[in-house]
């Protein structure tokens, strides 16, 4: 395959996230996939994990000093493009950041790791407050339908609940959503909300268990071509979207359970997705 992201040095993107030390999500997810979009990657780690393909064994959330300290060792040395956070663990930890984000001078991407891809619960609910305090800073805010549910206390059961879930995200101050609905009608959808407009974009979904990382790589991919100078977010988001949707298709079995999406072919010239 042909490289299709154009080499640009300045390019620098921030992820601030949980570490998944099996390499599939979290930070690792991010920084492997800034890396294929030519993008430099700086890190900040909120949380330490001992998890693998088969789940998670144990998560420790690292002192909100510590988080900070290495956020403030990075801007005050390197000025990213545009930043993205991940998992940030405790309510404590998210008004910080969100305190420290007052003083951004680049967009931010907030992926609320709230929320599993099967709806269960990650975070408290003093969490989800903190997240809700966070998101008038967020340039884009990326949460599943279960995270949609619970940062708005809709039920998701019409296009209506949808638009005014999404709806509310925007009076709680986000500019724009990217509602990552999962399965409808046999496609995978994602629907981007403008604050003026919803637009609904759908991809062929696989009949696969390997996406592990897959919400993590797509914020991801949209934060690094933010860093590449695209403006276009609709372009940027369907781009991102198809990339994701490449490394699903060519996710090789690695690990005895989910396994995670394969990075190392995003950023490549497309090719027909047939199975």
């Amino acid at each position: 395959m042909n490289r299709i992201t154009e080499y640009r040095p300045n390019a620098i993107a921030l992820t601030i996230a949980g570490s998944d030390p099996s390499g599939g999500a979290g930070l690792q997810a991010d920084l492997k996939t800034f890396q294929q979009f030519g993008v430099y990657g700086a890190s900040v780690v909120t949380m330490i994990t001992a998890q693998n393909s088969l789940g998670v064994r144990r998560v420790e959330n690292l002192s909100t000093e510590l988080v900070l300290d290495q956020l403030d060792a990075v801007l005050d040395d390197i000025q990213p493009i545009v930043a993205k956070t991940g998992a940030l663990g405790t309510a404590e930890t998210i008004d910080a950041v969100h305190q420290r984000a007052q003083q951004f001078n680049f967009p931010l991407v907030v992926d609320p790791v709230m929320v599993s891809k099967h709806g269960d619960s990650l975070v408290t609910d003093d969490a989800v407050a903190a997240y809700r305090r966070l998101l008038p800073k967020a340039f884009l805010v990326t949460p599943n339908r279960f995270e949609l549910e619970r940062l708005t206390g809709i039920a998701l059961n019409t296009n209506q609940d949808v638009a005014k879930a999404i709806h509310d995200l925007h009076q709680m101050g986000a500019r724009f959503v990217l509602a990552k609905m999962g399965e409808v009608n046999g496609q995978s959808e994602h629907i981007l909300g403008s604050g003026k407009e919803n637009i609904a974009i759908q991809s062929k979904r696989f009949e696969t268990q390997n996406t592990h990382g897959a919400g993590c790589i797509l914020s991801a991919a949209i934060t690094a071509l933010i860093a590449l100078g695209e403006t276009d977010l609709k372009r940027i988001v369907q781009r991102a979207i198809r990339q994701v949707s490449i490394g699903i298709h060519n996710t090789q079995p690695i690990g005895k359970g989910r396994s995670p999406v394969e990075t190392r072919v995003l950023a490549d010239e497309p090719t027909e997705l047939t199975s």
